[in-house]
């Protein structure tokens, strides 16, 4: 190929094909589109990402090094199980952190951010009536993702984030299980606390809350495994 016939677009890079499908992959996994179990192969993936097996093979690696993937003997892969004692111990852990990042994160929420957290408030008690389960597992996702950007520090951002994957796994497939009423009522106390603007009272809350609720959704995880 003559040089004025080279393509304009570069071709994306192996690191850049495995990062788009590590991405991909992760969210069907943490969302629940690929289930614990299921069997993932190489040329399927590739085939279907429109991708080769090279990238797809480097994101299978660091899927297994997230804990997301399984690496068998014979060299396939499956999607991780959930190891529901390592996801109880980590409730301890992650609430810790969560409220820490509260802590931090308190001084630079904004009127917006308040005003955002009590519509949500109102929504979550509004809603609470309802037969319905939880539509939406709010503090377990979009809360969460708002505490570590605002709280300024990339440490607490870094510890967050591996656990983060395995606990917003659980909330997608089991967190709207947890009843209105206890979301609401878990929910309302994390906003009171913000609105008191008292970072020790905030961080405790969501240290408090925060692992009950995950611990909820670990029970619920439980009774579905031990269903017939």
């Amino acid at each position: 190929m003559r040089a004025s016939e080279a393509p304009l677009v570069p071709r994306p890079s192996t690191t850049a094909l495995a990062d788009g499908v590590y991405r991909r992959i992760e969210h069907e996994i943490v969302e629940g589109r690929l289930a614990p179990g299921e069997t993932l192969r190489e040329a399927d993936v590739a085939e279907r990402l429109g991708v080769s097996r090279t990238p797809v093979r480097e994101a299978f690696r660091r899927l297994a090094e997230a804990g997301l993937v399984r690496i068998e003997a014979s060299r396939s892969y499956r999607v991780a199980p959930f190891d529901l004692d390592l996801l109880t111990e980590t409730a301890v852990v992650y609430g810790s952190l969560i409220g820490l990042a509260g802590r931090l994160a308190l001084p630079h929420l904004d009127d917006f951010d308040i005003d955002w957290l009590a519509a949500a408030e109102r929504r979550a008690f509004e809603e609470a009536a309802g037969p319905q389960p939880v539509a939406d597992p709010l503090f377990g996702i979009g809360f969460v993702r708002l505490l570590v950007e605002r709280c300024g520090n990339s440490v607490v951002a870094s510890a967050i984030g591996p656990l983060r994957l395995h606990v917003d796994r659980a909330f997608h497939l089991f967190g709207r299980e947890v009843p209105r009423q206890l979301y609401a009522e878990k929910f309302g106390a994390i906003v009171a606390a913000a609105r008191a603007r008292d970072p020790e009272l905030f961080e405790s809350t969501l240290r408090v809350h925060g692992t009950q609720f995950l611990l909820d959704v670990i029970d619920l995880a439980r009774q579905d495994a031990q269903r017939p």
